[in-house]
């Protein structure tokens, strides 16, 4: 019988509670169906280990940082815990874990897969792991029998042992019971190649943002060079005692967070969070909250001696 395989996704330093289903539900059918139940797992890992191209099993006791989990996934059922290294920070997409994933799944060769449904990978990761091992997938699946053990989803698709072929699992149940015994031997596997370089994952590090608060102006390229429109902007900017930001200034592609920006003209910015855009500018365009539109020097002039008559 192959191996029954349950992925763990971890909820700060403990794994998440849908895993914890899904691992009380695949011990019911690894004991019925005479498997070994391994629990696993992608932690970060920024040692260079020269390990060449190909994913390699490296001896060790523990693995730094995750001797907890590691007792937990023990004392809740798993015969053995794997853990997959990877140079990448994990998050529960593809383009960062896929790849110390089918480490994994190359590695192991399961028989079933199966995932907590409501844990952060279900959806990204299940069917991608369907389709790598040529496997059914079930949804919403739940373990029924006591013997001879055997998986149901709502659709009426089953896993039994007698079937042939792989499944993957998408599954749901009670908190196992833990139990005394954490003793548990640990497979530590390292996988070379980390992300998808060919995807860049937004929010893996903070932005360096610029500009937190208050308002600023930004000037186009399209009017930077009218002498008229280039002055107002510069008063517009000391009336609201915000800076004025340029293309030679600030590059487009730096994060600004500010409560308000007045794009003057084809002004285009990366917004970390402002509040409200307000355009000057021939036409409104999309993503404004407000605009002053028409010809862009009479809009502007027309703004600046307003606030300066409530000086």
């Amino acid at each position: 019988m192959g191996a029954v395989l349950v992925h763990i996704d971890l909820d700060g330093d403990r794994p998440h509670p849908a895993s914890l289903a899904a691992l009380a539900a695949g011990r019911a059918v690894a004991s019925s169906w005479g498997a070994t139940l391994y629990a696993a797992l992608v932690a970060h890992d920024s040692t260079d280990r020269g390990m060449g191209s190909t994913a390699q099993v490296v001896s060790a006791g523990s693995v730094p940082g995750i001797e907890g989990v590691q007792s937990l996934l023990s004392r809740a059922g798993a015969d053995k815990v794997v853990v997959a290294l990877t140079d990448v920070i994990p998050v529960p997409l593809w383009a960062s874990v896929g790849i110390a994933w089918q480490g994994v799944l190359d590695h192991l060769r399961p028989r079933l897969v199966m995932f907590g449904a409501d844990s952060p990978s279900a959806a990204e990761l299940a069917p991608r792991t369907g389709a790598r091992l040529g496997a059914r997938l079930l949804m919403r699946a739940r373990a029924v029998g006591v013997e001879d053990v055997e998986l149901r989803d709502r659709d009426g698709g089953y896993v039994r042992s007698s079937d042939s072929g792989a499944a993957v699992v998408q599954i749901g149940g009670p908190q196992p019971l833990l139990g005394a015994e954490d003793d548990v031997d640990l497979v530590m596997l390292v996988v070379p190649g980390g992300g998808d370089e060919r995807i860049e994952l937004a929010g893996t590090s903070p932005a360096d943002v610029t500009y937190h608060g208050g308002a600023i102006v930004a000037l186009g390229d399209d009017v930077a060079g009218d002498a008229a429109i280039a002055r107002d902007a510069r008063k517009l900017a000391a009336l609201l005692g915000a800076p004025l930001v340029t293309r030679d200034r600030v590059d487009r592609s730096t994060p600004l967070a500010p409560e308000v920006m007045i794009a003057i003209g084809n002004a285009v910015a990366d917004l970390g969070g402002a509040s409200s855009l307000i355009r000057i500018a021939q036409a409104a365009g999309k993503g404004a909250d407000g605009a002053l539109t028409g010809p862009i020097g009479g809009s502007l002039s027309e703004l600046v001696e307003s606030l300066e008559a409530r000086k």
